[in-house]
């Protein structure tokens, strides 16, 4: 399915980016944006380490794969060096992804999960979390909030939460739960290959925004 997507992903980034600008400010010059800015992105657990698990059995690090590898391609158009601190189904360790993006001095460390929570199944709201205080973690943290609420329409949460990953990288740092795939209507969701894309896609809205933002100053 790759080899067909990945072709037209211009068309794709460059629609959805155009359908955002009236919220985001940017526009089709986002390609300019990303030069040169090292992003690592950190899809959850892997291996032996399944993450959350949805209601069927939906896999948590399947689906952070799925999304990190989708969302790396659409960056690496855009002109951004992408680092991933997995490419596949392997373990690897919470030291092993912080130094990856302390070693790169990323401009970027994009942790990536998916939320769960048990005996509250219609629970389904965005949640970005950061720790410092003293660089653009927590700009980053609300502004990836802010382009999933109005994804979904639904209030989220910004969390300063000292997660280890959080807690010892030594450059901007997020950790982003769009979805609560405990949710047996999302996580039948983030079954099609098709949202996986346009969860991607928002990642990348949120990207560009806030490289944006900071270029500018703010």
């Amino acid at each position: 399915m790759k080899k067909i997507i990945v072709p037209v992903i211009f068309l794709v980034v460059f629609s959805i980016s155009i359908s955002f600008a009236s919220s985001t400010t940017f526009t089709a010059t986002f390609m300019n944006v990303l030069a040169g800015k090292v992003i690592v992105l950190d899809p959850g657990h892997g291996g032996e380490d399944t993450g959350a698990i949805g209601p069927t059995g939906l896999l948590e690090k399947t689906i952070n794969l799925q999304v990190a590898l989708d969302l790396a391609s659409i960056l690496k158009v855009q002109g951004a060096s992408v680092y991933l601190t997995r490419a596949t189904d392997v373990y690897v360790s919470l030291q092993a992804r912080i130094a990856l993006a302390n070693n790169l001095h990323a401009d970027l460390f994009l942790c990536m999960h998916h939320n769960s929570i048990e005996g509250a199944p219609d629970i389904d709201r965005p949640q970005a979390f950061y720790w410092s205080t003293t660089d653009t973690s927590e700009l980053a943290a609300k502004i990836f909030l802010e382009a999933f609420e109005n994804f979904t329409g639904v209030q989220g949460d910004l969390i300063q939460e000292e997660y280890y990953v959080l807690q010892y990288a030594q450059v901007p740092a997020v950790l982003i739960e769009p979805f609560f795939m405990s949710n047996p209507a999302r996580e039948k969701w983030l079954e099609n290959p098709v949202n996986i894309w346009k969860e991607a896609l928002v990642y990348d809205n949120g990207i560009l925004k806030y490289f944006k933002t900071i270029s500018n100053g703010s």
